[in-house]
């Protein structure tokens, strides 16, 4: 047995001996459609050629060809061209082509093969539409109170300060002679206070009612009396002031990506308990304390006013004060920073949608991913292998409705949805940025769950021609994707969370062989073609509060590897059928480069997750807030 090769003009005779005894030198190949084509048509029509790669020594003898086309026989024509239309299956949705010749007299075959796509796409840039899913339960609105609370600022010495004329000059006690008596009322120290406030929520058809109640509130006031009313000081408060209001949630029109909130109408209010207490002066005395009454009478609609008119005016953005606390809170609802920076992916989520009912707030955005490419944290540097791709599987599915309880029953406060759609313009720009490209070293070829080294030595057992090289020569399996997967809004073969499926996963098979003049020279030995459906989940790691993806080991019958470059003229038959027995102990470890992203947080609070379901075909995340 060889151990090294004399001269690289191994390789070249090795070539020639494929071409002319091995094997042949026959190819063929497909012209059109490309690999990965999108096609909305029930047909296709496949065009290619055969041809002969030394056409000089070996000129092409259609007549010694056959050829098939998805196993179909074809006709050439004398100058090798072939033509045929072949019906797609939209529910396989990766529909492969497989171009296979013989030459007759010498029982060499070649194969082309392509992964076309039956079904429509969305092109990168473009938004997949109504692809993400926003859900704020009752209970979730609860956690939103203290937000918004902390965003108003209810200072009222600010709002009332020292020295605010309440009433001005007002006639208290009137009649025929004229007016009897005259009262100016202005603040004064001790500031006013309240001891605390609160907001409270309630989601009803096409708005949100908000109550704001202003808890212990206490106003000091100086009346400077004339005529029969005297000066004296005044002390007012209320267990309870009470200002409610309704609020429009919409898209922004300006900005999109965030919610724009209206106040519908004017804030009411009302107060329980107002009462008063004279501080110094002579106003409590008999006949005096009634007339005094009609000036708190006149004081309690004054001072309320007052504070309406604080939240019915507006700022620059033309939004009243709980409008503005509302929309900075719900400018804290944002997955895509997180996910962006995570997933080397920006995401645009511009709302499509926000709509109010009394079970609570559903928002939905239109949304697209796109690849960042560069060195700067939240970019990717694409390895070698890496595609650049054009367009992601669009699936045309219902926005979904939400309850107030999980799919297996569970109450939740929030949740988020992507479709298919989107997921798959997020897988396309995954591999843009090197999912699925890896190298093989060690497989566990014999399912001990021991991985074993790869070499020359152990393939030869499957490809008899690489027995002429030196046992112990490294070999690797070289991955590298052609075509994005996708998820199709269907379960996965064991009814996992999706079906991803993969198609066209070009496989390599390298030995290194070394020389004495030219050194280490890399063998090419076989090229394959992997095509897979696996299970795919979403679950979260306690120890990093992460969302990950988990790919289960897939079925071998789910998987289907075809050769289609043979270079040192070996049947690779024996190989196309290992491979599905042995490649599901490595291609769950691929869905490492479909990496973890931290859970995002809304409102400021973070999520705790109770439940990832299928909400309709929308992969969706129940969470409560903390």
């Amino acid at each position: 047995m060889l151990t090294t090769f004399n001269s690289p003009r191994f390789f070249t005779t090795l070539a020639v001996l494929a071409c002319t005894v091995t094997a042949g030198c026959m190819r063929v190949e497909i012209d059109d459609p490309e690999n990965g084509a999108f096609i909305e048509e029930s047909t296709v029509t496949v065009t290619g050629n055969v041809f002969s790669i030394t056409p000089d020594d070996f000129p092409l003898n259609v007549d010694d060809m056959t050829l098939e086309i998805n196993g179909t026989p074809i006709p050439i024509a004398p100058d090798g061209s072939y033509s045929t239309n072949i019906l797609l299956d939209p529910l396989k949705v990766f529909n492969p082509i497989e171009a296979d010749i013989r030459e007759v007299s010498k029982g060499f075959v070649d194969s082309a093969r392509v992964v076309v796509i039956a079904g429509d796409s969305i092109a990168e840039g473009d938004y997949s539409p109504e692809a993400i899913a926003l859900q704020i339960n009752a209970s979730g609105l609860d956690s939103l109170e203290p937000v918004v609370a902390g965003l108003v600022d209810f200072d009222l010495p600010s709002l009332i300060p020292n020295g605010t004329t309440v009433a001005s000059n007002i006639c208290v006690i009137d009649s025929f002679f004229g007016c009897l008596g005259r009262a100016t009322v202005k603040v004064k120290n001790p500031p006013p206070s309240i001891s605390g406030f609160n907001v409270g929520f309630a989601s009803q058809q096409d708005s949100i009612r908000t109550n704001i109640a202003l808890n212990g509130f206490n106003l000091n006031v100086r009346i400077d009396g004339s005529g029969l009313v005297p000066d004296c000081d005044l002390n007012l408060m209320a267990s309870t002031l009470n200002l409610a209001g309704n609020y429009a949630l919409e898209p922004d029109p300006v900005t999109p990506t965030r919610v724009d909130v209206a106040q519908l109408g004017g804030v009411s209010a009302n107060t329980a308990n107002f009462s008063q207490n004279f501080t110094s002066g002579a106003c409590d005395v008999f006949l005096i304390g009634d007339i005094i009454q009609l000036i708190v009478g006149d004081l309690q609609p004054l001072v309320v006013g007052g504070l309406r008119g604080f939240l019915d005016a507006t700022d620059g953005n033309n939004n009243t004060p709980i409008a503005a606390a509302i929309e900075t809170a719900l400018a804290g609802v944002d997955v895509s920073g997180s996910i962006s920076q995570a997933l080397s992916s920006q995401l645009d989520a511009p709302f499509f949608k926000v709509k109010e009912t009394a079970a609570g707030i559903t928002m939905g955005s239109n949304a697209r991913f796109l690849t960042n490419i560069g060195t700067d944290p939240g970019q990717c540097n694409p390895p070698a292998g890496a595609p650049d791709l054009s367009a992601s599987f669009h699936v045309s599915q219902p926005f979904p409705s939400f309850g107030s309880s999980t799919p297996n029953g569970v109450p939740y406060e929030i949740a988020m949805g992507i479709s298919s759609s989107g997921f798959n313009q997020l897988l396309r720009s995954m591999v843009e940025c090197g999912l699925l490209v890896a190298t093989i070293s060690e497989l566990d070829l014999f399912g001990t769950g021991f991985p074993i080294p790869l070499t020359a030595g152990l393939l030869a057992n499957f490809i008899p021609e690489l027995g002429g090289i030196a046992p112990n020569s490294p070999a690797r399996l070289a991955i590298r994707p052609t075509i994005a997967p996708l998820i199709t809004g269907a379960p996965g073969p064991a009814g996992e969370l999706a079906l991803l499926k993969i198609a066209q996963l070009h496989l390599t098979v390298f030995v290194d062989v070394t020389t004495t003049q030219a050194g280490v020279v890399e063998l090419n030995a076989a090229q394959m073609m992997l095509d897979a459906d696996v299970g795919i989940e979403l679950a979260v790691d306690e120890d990093t509060g992460s969302l990950v993806f988990e790919l289960s080991e897939p079925s071998p019958f789910d998987i289907k590897v075809k050769s289609v470059e043979n270079p040192v003229g070996a049947d690779l038959s024996d190989v196309e059928a290992l491979l599905p027995f042995v490649v599901g102990s490595f291609l769950p470890s691929l869905a490492g480069g479909l990496g973890s992203f931290p859970l995002p947080s809304f409102l400021g609070l973070s999520l705790e997750v109770v439940e990832i379901a299928r909400n309709g075909e929308m992969l969706t995340i129940y969470a409560d807030l903390n």
